[in-house]
């Protein structure tokens, strides 16, 4: 059996268990007159293969999936997006990350792009090592005086 919640997640339970199983996703599709993150998830510099752990102190990546719908992205002028590591074991953030630049208006199909962002070392001093981390972001679209927001959060992974 599964449904969703009201917290935007999909819900798998088998009928005899009381055990439910979330799997994060979206509260609503994007539309063509919407911007999206699709996917956030960290990964080693360089590469594209999800990290489980990372080595407290040490430089990785955060890549945000992107997808602009058709009719916004006729008239889209900037982007800017936001990162910020949150530590979940000392509730507090370890890192925030910024990166914008200027887009293309184009009559094609949606706009899909990879964008990655680079989380420097220096953070180790607001984590230890078996700490749970997260990413979240925000990306912003802006299109002539009008604007259109998204976000998203990763999959926890660990301080090793």
């Amino acid at each position: 059996m599964s449904g969703r919640d009201d917290g935007g997640y999909l819900v798998l339970r088998h009928p005899d268990s009381p055990v439910r199983t979330h799997i994060q996703g979206s509260s609503h599709m994007s539309s063509d007159f919407d911007a999206s993150v699709k996917l956030l998830y960290a990964v080693d510099v360089g590469t594209f293969f999800t990290i489980d752990d990372v080595t407290l102190n040490d430089p990785f990546d955060v890549i945000m999936n992107i997808e602009i719908g058709r009719d916004l992205n006729q008239n889209v002028t900037r982007f800017d997006a936001r990162v910020g590591i949150r530590n979940l074991t000392q509730s507090v953030n370890v890192a925030t990350a910024n990166q914008g630049g200027s887009l293309t208006p184009s009559d094609t199909d949606p706009f899909l792009q990879e964008l990655r962002i680079n989380i420097p070392a220096g953070w180790g001093a607001k984590a230890a090592v078996g700490d749970v981390l997260q990413a979240v972001a925000s990306y912003k679209v802006t299109a002539g005086s009008n604007f259109d927001f998204s976000t998203a959060e990763s999959l926890p992974f660990v301080v090793s």
